[in-house]
């Protein structure tokens, strides 16, 4: 009867007033988030909400981007347009934004050669299968897709664009 204890919540949580989510603030045992937060530039606010929401001794649990090391012009233009994250913070700041939220014990578990092997593969395997894709779902969809897994791609080949697993306890 695990439904009876998560709540799922969709909106823009920057928006929102607190007191509608769950019971409130300081309601929550955990946060997880699955590449979500590389989409939304304030990554401080961001992190103080997850905090407010939080029981004292929940946890977070994030996975997404992070900056490895300085991007070129063309992957800050591809980050933008193409996988609309304008923000990309670097392991450090990640760290810090997390603790300033009031989290401790914050664990940073890299994953970029993981998912660097798991966009790349996907590619192939899309390319694989272009035929079947098309005749499910049409060219126009197939090339959009495409591009934007070459794009995920080519951003994770580069070097630095990395991938995170971050894990932390509110105090």
């Amino acid at each position: 009867q695990l439904s009876k204890l998560v709540k799922h919540s969709l909106g823009n949580i920057l928006d929102c007033e607190l007191e509608n989510l769950g019971d409130g603030p300081g309601s929550f045992d955990g946060i997880v988030i699955f590449l979500v937060f590389l989409h939304i530039p304030d990554k401080k606010s961001l992190l103080d909400i997850c905090s407010k929401m939080l029981k004292s001794g929940g946890s977070i649990f994030v996975e997404d981007f992070y900056c490895r090391s300085p991007f070129s012009d063309i992957e800050v233009d591809s980050l933008q347009n193409d996988v609309f994250c304008k923000d990309v913070p670097t392991r450090e700041e990640y760290i810090s934004y997390t603790e300033a939220a009031g989290f401790r014990g914050v664990k940073f578990i890299e994953k970029s050669n993981e998912w660097k092997g798991y966009v790349t593969e996907r590619l192939e395997k899309f390319k694989e299968n272009k035929a079947r894709f098309i005749e499910l779902h049409g060219e126009p969809t197939y090339q959009s897709l495409l591009y934007f897994y070459s794009a995920v791609a080519a951003l994770f080949v580069g070097g630095n664009l990395g991938g995170v697993c971050l894990i932390a306890k509110k105090i």
